[in-house]
């Protein structure tokens, strides 16, 4: 009875591990874009991590994960390069497929226009940028490096963000529920307003924070104004920080 036991213990396990194992599948595809061309990615299920690197170079690597075999097969990764312009979407083929698709991407430094969107995900982007989106539904944002304009926006997720060379364009930062961390160079020169309704705001540079009968705002000009930030959220803190 005691062996009965035990191999059919040793069967439930190797059908357990069956049932856990992991089918995957890897995409690599490079393309070349001038200075003066874009990258616009949107993904689904799975996180999206971006860096930079110079030449005119970008190295896209996709890889589609299920524990359900056969999920993989439902889902497209598709690539649409149009002169200097470059569009990367994955594609359910089926309702509630059970599979996500991660990317590790790297563009070309200070590309024109790069935008990077999800759905559930996170987006973890670091390096040279212009003009640069990430946006995301549920996932977290984080961004280290530098940019010229930048938008980040999610709805359920923190957002953090830390630019140490001098601010050089806009930014804009809005999450729903989450908190917002914001790092810059204690020299750059903007003017800054943020509102939060659930949460306190701190800051590094001296701004006067109002706290209302429902939430909290600031505004002001930082090293006399100049680029335009604005930053809030519902549920969440914000803290603007220097470098």
């Amino acid at each position: 009875m005691k062996k009965f036991t035990f191999a059919m213990l040793i069967i439930l396990l190797a059908f357990s591990f069956l049932i856990a194992e992991d089918f995957e599948q890897k995409i690599v595809r490079t393309f070349e874009l001038s200075a003066n061309g874009s990258v616009e990615l949107g993904n689904i299920n799975g996180e999206i991590v971006v860096s930079t690197s110079g030449g005119a170079k970008v190295e896209i690597k996709a890889v589609k994960r299920s524990d359900v075999k056969g999920e993989i097969e439902n889902v497209e990764v598709l690539f649409e390069q149009s002169g200097n312009d470059l569009r990367v979407k994955t594609k359910f083929n089926r309702d509630n497929t059970k599979a996500k698709v991660d990317f590790t991407v790297v563009i070309p430094e200070k590309l024109a226009r790069a935008e990077f969107k999800s759905i559930n995900g996170k987006l973890d982007c670091s390096g040279r940028f212009s003009d640069l989106l990430l946006k995301t539904v549920n996932g977290k944002i984080k961004f280290n490096g530098e940019f010229s304009v930048g938008t980040f926006k999610t709805v359920n997720g923190t957002i953090e963000i830390s630019q140490e060379p001098l601010l050089n364009g806009d930014l804009e930062v809005e999450t729903v529920n989450g908190g917002i961390a914001i790092e810059l160079n204690g020299k750059s020169a903007f003017e800054i307003e943020g509102r939060t309704v659930n949460g306190s705001i701190e800051n590094d540079f001296g701004l006067n924070v109002e706290r209302h009968f429902v939430g909290s705002s600031f505004a002001g000009k930082v090293n006399g104004g100049g680029r335009k930030v604005k930053v809030q959220t519902v549920n969440g803190r914000i803290d603007i920080s220097k470098i």
